[in-house]
């Protein structure tokens, strides 16, 4: 589920009901009334409903222009009217959108305005829907069904028709009516802006979403809002229509918006969140214990959805109902962790997934530690477990050794471990590595991931099978602003499950020449950047290290050690 599903979800769930029967509507967190300004004086707002910030104008000519001049983007539209650099850009298509999001993002992070937790991307059509003031995208589960059906009607200002003074730069004179003075495009700002300040959701231009998709002849499409200034068609100016053309069309009615990302901040949003769901769940349970209705209690479990397996099942396993680990051989381990051999027949068994929370949290309450670096988005027993050091992934091995030397289910001479940077490449499916150490061996690959490709020059990964920044990658897309569950990914060969995302992995090595720092594989959920993904692709960080997109995998080493 992404962030924008979450927060719904979670706003749905904290509208409970009471004994009586009555809705009780939950106390929620502000949603950071904040507003940004870009570099290049664009102004972003908050936009209840979403985790993002909206600019309040339509991309500029200017902003635009800026653009270009930066970066040389192959580009040469001409519009058949006078625009100045207060118009909205036109002519512009998904690509080109996308490409100018990801130069101003990189522009600010050079600057050290943006940090790398923070973007400009596109808006989701979620977004919009909950920009435009969508019933159903800002309240979700709790729209009734009338809002939902009047959702399908209304306009930015309402179910009036024609729309109001000022409304919106539509095809003028072409609505009985209505007249709003602007023959082509208009500068952004002249017309009636929504309650949270966006001018020209409606009219003006169209405006891109993220992010493509492909149609059933195989044609990437992309998805418009909003209506522009050459439509006047009722139908098509309500405010849930979706005008679906080819990606890469240019138009001089078709422009784009940005939203600002920042994942810290949606992190922070939802966790409120989730805060303030739980304290209205346990104050509901309390109320039913004390009526002694434990069917009531079921009922709202349910309705709630509940806890999954994983989540609920005990920490650890009976050692007794587990084979011993053989070499060769499948093992599942104390933890509920399946290990695969590396090779055919070998001593060393590899983790199919990385370390979730519920085996780190495990050795935290054993070793009375605590979790400092803790990622603060939401994260279940699941998801794997990041903001831990080197050193920290080395204790939890040790720990992990001793335990299950302890439960005879390893032999006295078998180690969990980190796996060696050769290990890792191995257990990717990348071979016949060149280079004396990791560094020598870096990029040594320019054409193989962790993936199925079809060519070096098509490299995005499968739909849904890695959880990477998707929306910076073409033709890519998961479900998830952060961390995944361990067990959701596409399994490689091996069945080993993100290799190539959701978090980065410590390895035993030192970097060469530098003795504090250790080797770091794969990428995570915020790798972009196809360099980044190759298997071959190697990070470093100091052993002390604690990010919050760095976790670990382990071994099992049944030789001598």
């Amino acid at each position: 589920m992404n962030a924008f599903r979450t927060l719904l979800v979670l706003t749905a769930f904290s509208c409970l009901t009471d004994l009586s029967g009555q809705e009780k509507a939950a106390p929620l967190p502000d949603p950071m009334k904040d507003v940004r300004r870009s570099t290049l004086e664009m102004r972003f707002v908050a936009v209840p409903g979403t985790t993002v910030l909206f600019s309040v104008w339509e991309t500029r000519v200017r902003d635009w222009n800026a653009f270009l001049r930066a970066k040389k983007h192959p580009w040469s539209f001409q519009t058949h009217f006078q625009q100045d650099e207060n118009h909205p850009v036109v002519g512009v298509n998904l690509q080109d959108a996308v490409a100018f999001c990801n130069w101003l993002t990189e522009k600010e992070r050079d600057e050290g305005v943006l940090n790398n937790a923070q973007s400009y991307r596109l808006p989701t059509p979620e977004e919009w829907d909950a920009a435009a003031g969508l019933a159903g995208a800002r309240q979700d589960l709790r729209a009734s069904t009338a809002e939902r059906v009047e959702d399908t009607m209304a306009f930015v200002w309402g179910l009036t028709w024609p729309p109001p003074a000022k409304a919106a730069n539509y095809a003028e004179g072409e609505i009985e009516g209505y007249s709003d003075g602007y023959e082509f495009t208009a500068p952004v700002g002249q017309f009636t802006p929504t309650a949270e300040g966006l001018f020209d959701i409606a009219g003006n231009v169209w405006e891109w979403t993220d992010k493509p998709d492909a149609s059933a002849a195989g044609v990437p499409t992309g998805v418009l809002r909003g209506g522009s200034w050459a439509y006047f068609r009722r139908e098509c100016l309500t405010s849930a229509y979706r005008y679906v053309v080819p990606a890469d069309m240019r138009m001089p009615t078709v422009g784009f918006r940005c939203v600002f990302d920042d994942k810290q901040r949606t992190a922070r949003m939802l966790s409120d969140l989730a805060a303030a769901n739980q304290r209205n769940i346990e104050e509901r349970m309390a109320q039913m214990r004390r009526t002694n209705d434990s069917s009531d209690v079921e009922a709202l479990r349910k309705r709630l959805g509940g806890a999954s397996a994983a989540d609920t099942e005990a920490a650890r396993l009976d050692p007794s109902r587990l084979s011993p680990a053989v070499a060769g051989v499948a093992f599942t381990n104390i933890l509920g962790m399946r290990l695969v051999p590396v090779e055919k027949d070998g001593k060393v068994l590899i983790s199919t997934t990385e370390t979730r929370v519920r085996d780190f949290e495990e050795w935290l309450k054993e070793s009375r530690r605590t979790w400092p670096k803790k990622p603060p988005h939401l994260l279940g027993n699941t998801h794997p477990a990041a903001g831990v050091s080197w050193d920290d992934a080395k204790a939890f091995c040790q720990w992990l050794t001793e335990t299950e030397r302890q439960a005879t289910l390893i032999p006295a001479t078998a180690t969990y471990r980190l796996p060696t940077d050769l290990e890792w490449s191995a257990a990717a499916g990348l071979t016949g590595e060149t280079g004396a150490d990791p560094a020598a061996r870096h990029l040594g690959n320019k054409e193989h991931f962790p993936w199925p490709t079809k060519s070096a020059e098509e490299w995005a990964p499968p739909v849904m099978s890695v959880n990477l920044d998707a929306t910076k990658v073409r033709g890519f897309s998961d479900s998830y602003s952060y961390s995944a569950p361990t067990d959701k990914a596409t399994p490689n060969d091996l069945g080993l499950r993100e290799m190539g995302g959701n978090v980065a992995e410590w390895c035993e090595d030192v970097w060469p020449g530098a003795a504090i720092e250790r080797v770091i594989r794969g990428g995570s959920y915020l790798s972009f950047e196809r360099d980044s993904l190759l298997t071959s692709h190697r990070q470093h960080a100091p052993k002390d290290s604690q990010r919050a997109d760095l976790g670990f995998r382990i071994v099992l080493d049944l030789g001598k050690p």
